[in-house]
């Protein structure tokens, strides 16, 4: 997708100029950002049971960053 297409779906979609600007430098859309944080807590949710698997870290450990993350 180009530029201008990008700033056009962002005008059709009524997002304000203030959102099109932090698109602008961000490079994402404001509708993309909640995809990206969950694929972001995916693979922290992926390496923290690498670790518990692979004996990394206590069962303990595992317990209080799991509920830190999913709080």
């Amino acid at each position: 997708m180009s530029d201008w297409d990008f700033l056009y779906e962002m005008k059709d979609r009524g997002c304000s100029e203030a959102e099109i600007q932090d698109a602008m430098a961000s490079g994402v859309a404001p509708w993309e950002w909640a995809y990206i944080e969950k694929q972001e807590r995916k693979a922290e949710w992926e390496k923290l049971k690498s670790l518990r698997d692979a004996g990394t870290i206590s069962r303990e450990e595992f317990k209080k960053r799991k509920a830190k993350m999913f709080r």
